[in-house]
């Protein structure tokens, strides 16, 4: 095996993952409809044409840093370093959006992401950060967001599909530790919160040892909370 092969099978699973998340998004938005689409959540939150273009928002943000980094560039800045005020900033800017245009601009961001992590060197998918990145504002994000809307429109199969895509390109291997580590965590709280409990204590077996830094938090984190009495034998592995 040369010393390429386990970034072009990095860079293929992230391009896979990239192209498996559009047609999710496209199928569980199309069966809302515009009424329940464009309506606000049942807790005043964000409609699920907003979480669109959320998720959208999320992607060019990534395009932007990789572009930067192609060109030797410093990252480009955000206008706010507290997550909520950059979402905030982020969901005023698309909030007049017709749906065509939230359409097009998720269609765009997606196409535009896959185009930079196919052009991105082989010492940029090397780098921890940028693949954890990547996924984190791809395949991650849209189950986080998507997974209770799908429920909603009678589609959670479809997202729970996409996770167990995401799941198959880990193991195949060639991922950074960190990044495949926050990458099962992420899964993990994904079922965890639909009561997946199995699922999420398989991998979270494989997440958490050595990980320091999701040992520090995972105790803490919501999403887990059906199995914070777990978490020091799971860190064990």
């Amino acid at each position: 095996m040369t010393e390429q092969d386990p970034i072009a099978a990095l860079r293929a699973g992230l391009i896979e993952g990239l192209r498996a998340l559009r047609p999710v998004e496209r199928e569980v938005l199309a069966a809302l409809g515009p009424t329940n689409r464009d309506a606000p959540a049942p807790d005043g939150g964000w409609s699920p044409r907003d979480i669109q273009a959320h998720l959208s928002s999320w992607r060019q943000r990534q395009v932007d840093r990789l572009v930067a980094m192609r060109e030797g560039r410093e990252e480009p800045a955000l206008a706010a370093t507290e997550t909520d005020e950059i979402n905030a900033i982020f969901h005023a800017e698309r909030a007049g959006w017709p749906w065509e245009r939230v359409l097009t601009d998720a269609d765009a961001t997606a196409e535009a992401l896959i185009a930079e992590v196919t052009s991105a060197t082989a010492e940029t998918l090397g780098i921890d950060r940028v693949v954890g990145s990547i996924m984190g504002n791809g395949p991650e994000h849209t189950l986080a967001h998507l997974a209770p809307i799908a429920s909603r429109a009678g589609l959670g199969s479809r997202v729970l599909d996409l996770a167990g895509a995401v799941g198959a390109i880990v193991d195949r291997g060639g991922w950074p530790p960190r990044s495949a580590a926050f990458a099962r965590y992420n899964l993990a709280c994904f079922h965890a919160l639909a009561g997946r409990l199995d699922e999420a204590r398989v991998l979270l077996r494989l997440a958490l040892p050595g990980q320091d830094e999701l040992q520090g938090f995972a105790p803490e984190d919501d999403d887990l909370i059906a199995l914070r009495d777990e978490i020091p034998t799971l860190i064990d592995g």
